[in-house]
């Protein structure tokens, strides 16, 4: 399975390294957008400094780490969607699974480079804060790993879903958009959930982002351990296992769907 992973991973790497310029500019741009950041954050301290005492005594990591994570769920949900939306209409996906290749590889290999590149992304960024003046607990990198990692899966497999309903009926309608901006106004991403307005607070418990972030910021900003954020990594933890059995057991299901219409490489 690895080297079917690795040998699409590598393709997609040689393709999008053969544009040398716009590589260059996209990791020049990353650490420019952080310094609007920073000043905005800056300016906002004294008003958010007691709303976010929780996750962190500074604003402006997290103002950072939201807006890191809400462009990492966008490659995350995007991903194989637009990989298989791409794969349909040049043929190249019904090629792909005429192969011998596992199945399973086959869908990991699809979303394996944006995300990879994403998560390359979101680790200058934080460099980038860092060098800006946010202060992290070296000791909880580790563990703020593997919550990002959690997060990653939760939203990778929603992709599936939506890449899911592209196979069957061509469309994933809003559910991509509908999730990044339900994270973005409900998750936590630029302000505590609990700030938001309680007629709405309560949608906010179906937003996955909202633990992943929280659990990030106390450990990673305010030093806490797992026992402290054991709650959230529990939730996190479930919903990135039952999305991801949702999103393959749909994904094979419109696969098959396609292949009895005989739809595949219709689009």
């Amino acid at each position: 399975m690895m080297r079917v992973v690795w040998a699409m991973f590598r393709a997609s790497w040689l393709t999008a390294t053969s544009y040398r310029l716009q590589t260059l500019m996209t990791l020049v741009t990353l650490w420019v957008t952080v310094v609007p950041v920073y000043f905005l954050a800056t300016a906002l301290q004294p008003t958010m400094a007691a709303a976010i005492a929780d996750e962190g005594k500074a604003y402006f990591p997290f103002m950072l780490t939201g807006a890191i994570a809400i462009s990492l769920i966008s490659v995350c949900v995007t991903a194989v969607p637009a990989a298989v939306q791409s794969g349909i209409g040049s043929g190249f996906l019904e090629s792909l699974l005429a192969t011998r290749a596992p199945r399973s590889a086959l869908v990991v290999g699809l979303g394996v480079y944006p995300i990879a590149w994403g998560a390359l992304r979101a680790i200058l960024m934080l460099g980038a804060g860092v060098a800006l003046g946010a202060r992290l607990h070296v000791a909880g990198i580790p563990l703020a790993m593997a919550i990002a990692v959690l997060v990653v899966v939760t939203h990778w497999a929603i992709g599936l879903i939506a890449a899911a309903m592209i196979v069957a009926w061509r469309t994933a309608g809003p559910l991509t958009t509908a999730v990044v901006v339900a994270s973005t106004l409900l998750g936590g991403a630029y302000y505590p959930t609990r700030v938001i307005p309680s007629w709405i607070q309560q949608l906010s418990a179906v937003v996955p982002l909202q633990y992943g972030l929280r659990a990030f910021r106390q450990v990673l900003f305010g030093g806490s351990d797992l026992a402290t954020v054991w709650s959230d990594v529990a939730i996190l933890s479930t919903f990135a296992a039952g999305l991801t059995a949702i999103g393959y057991a749909s994904l094979h299901a419109a696969l098959r769907y396609a292949r009895r219409r005989g739809s595949l490489s219709h689009f």
